[in-house]
């Protein structure tokens, strides 16, 4: 095996000689191995010396559009209206940042790819409409007093992340609402901005009754939270049984033009925060979001992720990215064992008989049983009135 480093445009062209000679060799032979080697080597050379440039925008959403099938009237709500997507395909309009971002979120194109003009995402305090805050509501919530919503919207936002604990989360371009997949691309992101702020200053009012120790939080930990739905104050003992294991749990109602469910995040003093919205406000809704962001927690995603922060609309089924199935899958497992769920007639019959039934064998709260049977069918009119519609803010309130 004559293998030598490729350096320059010469060792190039033979390397690629050798490999056509060598092509379809089996793996694990002398041959095969060689393959290997040389494909490695010419890989290195070619990232180095002939990179493939990427991608114009418009080259990158058309790929997209081919992939996902979408037409341009699919595209009209991450650009605002059918003529602009038309002219941005055409080349006659450039992308906006907040088309950029919608792209982005909505499709999974990379902002790197869409920039491609040297301008930048606006730096922190730059490029700030402060009155698209939901200053109003704000006031209105109490979250903030003595300030005027009309004329002074700058200082009720700088007060709220002040109070809150929490100026790295004030800005447009902030890493937690830019990232992931679990998002909808309709959110309004001065909103949702709004909404983190709520539920940390929340958390930041709270005394947490025990210290988080990372390792304590397993599927068994998961399955503990779950079992305390049977509880009529379930939700209630479960807010102060993670207060215990030093986990903050605040529910704070979501914005207009917001479509999330719940959040999980690290604060400044190192305890974790999930924030609920109880937009459904359901009891089956309720522990399959409390569970799912503790499984992100589980599972090690929040250290991950950028600002230690994940956002998630439970909504959103498709095309999700490995952690939000992982987090699926956990949290499914944790209310419903899958070896229970696999073997019980309830999943095929939906009688609430058999549903009580799983559900004192799982020892999980009906509500939880009758949602999973829903999810998994895609029929939300089956046991719509077993999932405890309205159960649960009364509690929190």
């Amino acid at each position: 095996m004559n293998i030598h480093p490729v350096k320059n445009e010469k060792d190039y062209e033979a390397a690629l000689s050798r490999i056509e000679e060598l092509w379809g060799a089996e793996l694990g032979t002398p041959a095969g191995d060689e393959l290997d080697v040389w494909l490695t080597l010419v890989e290195a050379y070619e990232d180095e010396h002939h990179p493939v440039p990427p991608p114009s925008p418009v080259a990158a959403i058309k790929f997209v559009m081919e992939q996902k099938g979408l037409t341009q009237t699919d595209l009209v709500p991450y650009f605002g209206s059918r003529p602009r997507v038309s002219e941005v395909l055409s080349g006659k309009r450039p992308l906006t940042l907040s088309m950029i971002r919608s792209l982005s979120s909505g499709l999974g194109l990379p902002a790197e790819i869409l920039i491609q003009d040297d301008s930048q995402l606006p730096e922190e305090g730059k490029a700030i409409d402060w009155s698209k805050f939901p200053v109003k509501e704000i006031v209105d919530r109490g979250w903030v007093a003595g300030f005027d919503h009309k004329t002074q919207p700058e200082e009720i936002m700088r007060h709220l992340a002040t109070q809150a604990n929490a100026d790295d989360y004030l800005y447009s371009n902030s890493a937690c609402l830019r990232q992931g997949t679990r998002r909808s691309h309709k959110d309004d992101p001065y909103a949702l901005q709004a909404w983190i702020l709520g539920v940390l200053l929340k958390a930041n009012e709270m005394d947490l009754l025990g210290e988080y120790h990372e390792d304590e939080i397993e599927l068994e930990f998961l399955r503990k939270v779950a079992h305390l739905s049977v509880l009529s104050d379930g939700p209630v003992q479960a807010a102060e049984y993670l207060s215990r294991k030093g986990i903050k749990l605040v529910v704070v109602r979501h914005f207009k033009k917001t479509y999330l469910d719940g959040a999980v995040l690290i604060n400044k003093d190192g305890s974790p925060v999930i924030g609920l919205s109880l937009r459904y406000n359901r009891t089956d809704n309720f522990w399959f979001t409390l569970i799912h962001e503790l499984a992100h927690l589980a599972c090690g995603h929040v250290d991950q992720a950028q600002d230690k922060c994940i956002i998630d609309d439970l909504d959103l089924h498709t095309a999700l990215d490995k952690t939000e199935n992982e987090a699926d899958e956990t949290a499914e497992a944790a209310l419903i064992p899958r070896e229970l769920w696999d073997e019980h007639p309830a999943k095929d019959t939906a009688k609430i008989k058999d549903v009580r039934a799983l559900a004192r064998q799982a020892d999980v709260n009906p509500a939880i049983v009758a949602g999973r049977i829903r999810y998994k069918r895609g029929n939300y009119r089956l046991l719509a009135k077993h999932v405890g519609h309205g159960e649960v803010r009364k509690l929190f309130e």
